[in-house]
């Protein structure tokens, strides 16, 4: 199949992408080629010599000579694929939904991942354009009674060789991510202070960080270690006792949770959202209701298999799953077969 890829634009599309959409594009397309098909992917350009990239913009939005209007950019984008699309048998949008209006003066059918939790505006979307295609990342991301349809549900997949499997991990456990009250971040210092086991913590500084987050920090009970890099994210991910996600708000997945389980690392987290379309509780990590429940049954976690779970999280969110699965998607949406 020839297949175009509409990335975002706040990063490189590449191997050493810092965009998690625009990583996730980079893999995808990939293995798609790897499967032998012909793949085009509409972003800014990165080491990705693999991957063809078409590119409007050299540089990711509000930099360089690129517009500051984030939504223009991605607008000019996917207009740039629809005007290409009677090349392609497909277009695959990862541009939040703003191919939808699109679809119908495109040669080629539009497919649309939202990577988001949907928003008011998102459901008036769908329902605007209710013939749309659309994949959902779990089934929590589209519950709410207000689609026509369920979409098929693709989940995120990670490489299996980023993410090392560690058997004898340290003594400590992890937060990973941004600094935002709905993360559930002072959440996590209170449980693992509860659990008696030294929290480190990783991400950007921001404002919260400084003002509410910082001053919970006690030395030789939870650290800062600061932003870190793909290989030290795999890093601290695989040496973890166990990865804390005490979520406040829910979220359509979390990439996070799927790397620390590649590792054989454990999930400590609430289980709201998508949550526990990911996490076995009780196999690959322990989910509980509220921080009580996190404190009490948390060092449950530490005993689990690893191997286990490294092994369930491979079986069910590889990248190559994750192609084939959008792969044979791209084909009942195109009317062709194998």
């Amino acid at each position: 199949m020839r297949i175009a890829q509409i990335a975002t634009l706040s990063s490189t599309v590449g191997r050493s992408s810092e965009g998690s959409v625009e990583k996730l594009v980079w893999c995808l397309s990939r293995h798609l080629i790897a499967l032998g098909h012909e793949v085009t992917v509409f972003g800014i350009p990165g080491d990705s010599e693999e991957v063809r990239v078409k590119n409007i913009f050299s540089f990711p939005y509000a930099t360089e000579d690129t517009p500051d209007n984030w939504h223009l950019c991605e607008w000019i984008n996917i207009c740039e694929a629809v005007k290409q699309s009677s090349k392609f048998d497909i277009i695959h949008s990862h541009s939040y939904l703003n191919a939808l209006p699109l679809a119908a003066i495109s040669h080629a059918p539009i497919l649309s991942t939202l990577h988001i939790w949907p928003y008011a505006d998102d459901f008036k979307l769908v329902r605007l354009y209710p013939t749309a295609h659309i994949s959902a990342l779990s089934h929590a991301q589209w519950s709410e009674d207000l689609i026509p349809y369920p979409f098929p549900v693709i989940p995120h997949g990670v490489e299996r060789e980023e993410f090392p499997l560690s058997s004898s991990p340290e003594d400590y456990l992890l937060y990973l991510g941004r600094f935002i009250p709905q993360k559930g971040v002072v959440e996590a210092i209170h449980v693992a202070k509860r659990l008696g086991v030294r929290l480190l913590l990783a991400g950007y500084e921001n404002e919260y960080f400084h003002s509410t987050v910082r001053p919970l920090l006690v030395p030789g009970e939870s650290e800062y270690v600061g932003p870190v890099s793909p290989l030290e994210r795999a890093q601290l991910l695989s040496k973890a006792k166990a990865l804390l996600y005490p979520l406040l708000a829910p979220e359509p997945f979390g990439l996070v949770v799927v790397e620390a389980m590649m590792c054989g690392t454990p999930v400590i987290g609430h289980g709201i959202g998508a949550v526990p379309e990911l996490v076995v509780d009780g196999e690959s990590g322990i989910l509980g209701a509220s921080l009580d429940e996190l404190a009490e049954r948390g060092r449950d976690a530490f005993s689990l298999n690893r191997e286990a779970i490294a092994a369930y999280a491979e079986k069910r969110f590889s990248m190559e799953s994750m192609a084939k699965s959008y792969l044979e998607l791209y084909r009942s949406i195109v009317g062709v077969h194998e």
